[in-house]
């Protein structure tokens, strides 16, 4: 549980509405793993680095706005609500799950430290080529973590992360989607919730 916090933090926090497609282009396999061997040593050595928490997660952000389709992501995970949402609810929804996403690596990374990363094989899943990779921590089990790459505009980007089987984007889409139907349908109720969460998270920093 612990660790796909981290991987959801770290990727994309890194939710059944539209099934749209995320992206507009295929990655071919050895692309997409070429791309997520180079996103794994990146991140590897910002974890394991001899370096204070602060900059770990400055570190951490850039990259993670660097791999990961932050914007196209946020709007799968808003789903149809994205269709009900004023501009001025869209425009704060992205910029809470920007700073959800960054403030989760700062929480999570706090715990992690001597991971390595091995890139396995890469096969088209749908309109994703997802990357299989094993992610080893000291004194635990390797992890099997899937790296769903599309492209988007105009290289590959990191749509999704695939833990123990679970889609963690198709997860937080429906978490999403549970808190504004128990919330009469409104938005609002979501941007409060991401908002209390950010405060939350800094406040146990």
């Amino acid at each position: 549980m612990h660790f796909r916090r981290f991987v959801l933090g770290a990727i994309t926090t890194l939710p059944m509405l539209s099934l749209a497609p995320l992206a507009q282009a295929q990655v071919s396999p050895d692309a997409a793993k070429a791309f997520i061997q180079n996103c794994g040593q990146q991140l590897v050595a910002v974890v394991n680095a001899n370096t204070g928490t602060a900059e770990k997660a400055q570190q951490l952000q850039t990259l993670v706005n660097q791999m990961v389709a932050v914007d196209q992501v946020g709007d799968y995970v808003l789903g149809r609500y994205k269709n009900i949402a004023t501009p001025a609810q869209y425009s704060q929804f992205q910029v809470l799950f920007h700073q959800l996403l960054s403030n989760n690596i700062t929480y999570q990374i706090k715990a992690y430290q001597g991971i390595s990363f091995t890139v396995n094989g890469a096969s088209v899943v749908g309109n994703d080529t997802v990357v299989d990779t094993t992610i080893t921590r000291p004194g635990q089990a390797p992890a099997d973590v899937g790296w769903a790459v599309d492209e988007v505009g105009g290289t590959p980007k990191i749509v999704d992360v695939i833990v123990a089987g679970t889609s963690l984007r198709i997860t937080t889409r429906n978490d999403y989607a549970s808190v504004i139907t128990s919330n009469g349908g409104q938005v609002s109720s979501l941007l409060t919730v991401m908002q209390n969460k950010i405060n939350q998270i800094k406040a146990d920093q």
